[in-house]
C-alpha cells in the first residue's frame, strides 16, 4: 500500500467498535458504511469464553448484503495482527465478491 493510499484512511472519521455485538447494532441502526477494516481478535466474553472474532463479523456483513439486497458494497480491510485471521477474513470477503460477480 503505498504512502497515499495509508494517508487517505489517516485523515478519515473512523467509528470504532470493538465487538461483535456492537457491530450488528451498528449495522442495523446506521446501514453498511462505505469502508469497513476489521480486526479478527476481540478478546474474550464476561464469562471467560472467546469472544466472536472479525471473522464472524465478516460474515454478517456478507449475510445482511445479499438479505437486504444491499446496492452498495464496502470497501473491506482487515488490520489484524492475527496473520491466519487476516487472511480468513479476506478470503472470506473475497469469496463472497466472487459469488456476487457471478450472479
Amino acid at each position: 500500500m503505498s504512502k497515499e493510499e495509508i494517508d487517505q484512511y489517516l485523515l478519515t472519521d473512523w467509528t470504532v467498535i470493538r465487538s461483535y455485538q456492537d457491530f450488528v447494532a451498528y449495522i442495523s441502526q446506521n446501514g453498511i458504511p462505505s469502508i469497513i477494516s476489521f480486526d479478527h481478535d476481540l478478546g474474550v466474553n464476561l464469562d471467560n469464553t472467546e469472544a466472536e472474532s472479525g471473522y464472524d463479523a465478516v460474515k454478517y456483513i456478507a449475510d445482511f448484503i445479499l438479505e437486504q439486497e444491499h446496492p452498495v458494497l464496502p470497501q473491506v480491510l482487515c488490520h489484524s495482527q492475527n496473520p491466519v485471521g487476516k487472511t480468513n477474513i479476506l478470503s472470506y470477503w473475497n469469496n463472497f465478491i466472487k459469488r456476487i460477480d457471478k450472479g
